[in-house]
């Protein structure tokens, strides 16, 4: 039974981080964070990687909890 649990978690894990990869190209929250706000901000504007950029040195300054629980905020708010 704890085997199979184990699996089970495994498995959720291992989709969760390929979901990830194949939508921001990063497992890391702060980076995928990063690449999001830099979608939503840029709006299809050539200036994608100066905002890019911004995004990646802003989220660089937080803890890894603190961008995990925003990327998540940012799947629920629809943002």
């Amino acid at each position: 039974m704890i085997r199979w649990l184990l699996s089970l978690f495994a498995l959720a894990v291992l989709l969760g981080g390929g979901a990830m990869y194949r939508a921001y190209g990063e497992i890391e929250p702060c980076r995928a964070l990063a690449v999001e706000r830099a979608r939503h901000d840029a709006h299809g504007l050539p200036l994608e990687g100066a905002i890019a950029w911004w995004t990646r040195l802003e989220t660089g300054q937080k803890s890894t909890g603190a961008c995990a629980r925003e990327l998540a905020a940012s799947w629920f708010a629809g943002g």
